[in-house]
């Protein structure tokens, strides 16, 4: 209780600690003003009179003194109500959001401090709100992309499990094969959803860093590019890959590098319809390296294009019957930041997206970085990731069995 009144406490001593010296500045004057008419030789009235007259005005003076404090006492308690008022719908928001319920506001509009205070904190509470329903959204994505393929992986065991029991060893052989692809396929897009998963969990706790060497940013893409070219020729898509230099020495992290190309490539190959066109591109200025990735697909609309890069962004507009969890996009940048690049999307409904990479043209001291833009030790992207090709893994919600083919 004394801490809920607390305030109201300190609030009237502070009041009343004005009012009270100045009565009792009053009442010592009075005293010492007594003293001085008593002690005087100079005026001739009777004692008995000066005290009468002295004992009145003190009485006179303590009685407005106590009224003058009561009434002051109890317009400070009325005055505390008031100015507590926003306090308290300030304590009763954050209990009703500490109890879970995220939609609580203090709906306070002032223009003082308290005003502000409440501001600040109804927008924290609706950015708590907008995180609760993004995490809701997150943990549902996560549920359903990690279920799918252990789904698909369970059935092809079951499936083989079948074939042992009903088949014979000829046949056996013959059909067993395509579910082990079937299950192998699957276990690649579990290993590219945990693999983005952890690189997100390093972007969100600044951990996520750049492995920068010098590198032939040309020679780089071009080889990741052609990595992917019968890909994209499966589909009846031309891939293309076109320079403005032939060589372009640059420190980057070449892992980063091939899981952007790769990311914008397969968009581009899932968003594009047979006989289309997708062209990688490189040119550059004086301070940049650009990088581009144009398609003839199906574009993307102009109220997305400010969304396309945030994690979890995957419009059923746009998902044309494709698996992603739309955790694509929101690394790729991640990646370009580490660089200390920037990424730009230029797109139109029913024309065509291009994403525009730009990378610092900068090179580290060879003398205090290694630098691998020698030909015997450049940069071999098929041995990305625990000997499995990182294409088969970026790809792997696209295609199936077709690596099989390719290899």
């Amino acid at each position: 209780m004394f801490k809920k009144m607390s305030i109201r406490i300190k609030l009237l001593i502070m009041v009343n600690a004005i009012i009270t010296p100045i009565s009792f500045l009053r009442v010592l004057y009075l005293f010492r003003f007594h003293r001085k008419m008593m002690f005087s030789g100079l005026i001739s009235i009777p004692k008995e009179l000066i005290n009468g007259i002295y004992n009145r005005i003190i009485k006179e003076e303590l009685i407005i003194f106590g009224i003058t404090f009561l009434l002051t006492s109890v317009f400070t308690l009325i005055l505390s109500d008031y100015l507590l008022k926003p306090v308290k719908s300030l304590q009763d928001t954050a209990k009703k959001i500490m109890e879970g319920d995220y939609s609580a506001r203090t709906n306070i509009k002032t223009n003082d401090k308290i005003g502000m205070t409440a501001e600040a904190f109804d927008k924290m509470a609706e950015s708590i709100e907008n995180w609760g329903k993004e995490s809701a959204g997150i943990i549902a994505s996560l549920s359903h992309e990690i279920k799918t393929p252990l789904n698909v992986i369970f059935s092809s065991v079951q499936l083989i499990d079948s074939y042992r029991n009903n088949l014979d060893s000829s046949d056996y052989k013959k059909k067993v094969p395509a579910q082990i692809n079937i299950i192998r396929q699957n276990c690649y897009r579990m290993m590219r959803l945990t693999n983005n998963l952890l690189d997100i969990c390093r972007h969100g706790s600044g951990y996520l860093k750049a492995k920068m060497a010098n590198y032939d940013i040309v020679e780089l893409a071009k080889d990741i590019t052609l990595s992917v070219k019968r890909y994209a020729e499966s589909k009846g898509i031309t891939l293309i890959f076109e320079t403005e230099m032939e060589k372009k020495i640059i420190a980057c992290d070449p892992d980063m590098i091939e899981r952007i190309l790769l990311n914008l490539i397969s968009n581009a190959i899932k968003f594009t319809d047979k006989n289309g066109i997708i062209k990688v591109k490189l040119s550059g200025d004086n301070d940049n390296v650009i990088l581009t990735v144009k398609d003839t697909g199906v574009g993307i609309p102009k109220d997305k294009l400010s969304k396309i890069f945030e994690i979890f962004n995957k419009d059923d507009s746009l998902v044309r019957n494709r698996e992603g969890t739309g955790l694509g996009l929101y690394l790729v940048k991640a990646f370009v930041e580490a660089h200390g690049g920037k990424i730009q999307v230029n797109s139109e409904r029913s024309v065509g997206s291009e994403f525009c990479v730009y990378l610092p043209a900068k090179v580290l001291n060879q003398s205090l970085y290694h630098s691998v833009a020698e030909p015997e030790s450049k940069y071999k992207h098929t041995t990305s990731y625990n000997g499995v090709h990182r294409v088969n893994i970026e790809f792997s919600d696209i295609y199936s069995g077709f690596e099989k083919e390719i290899s």
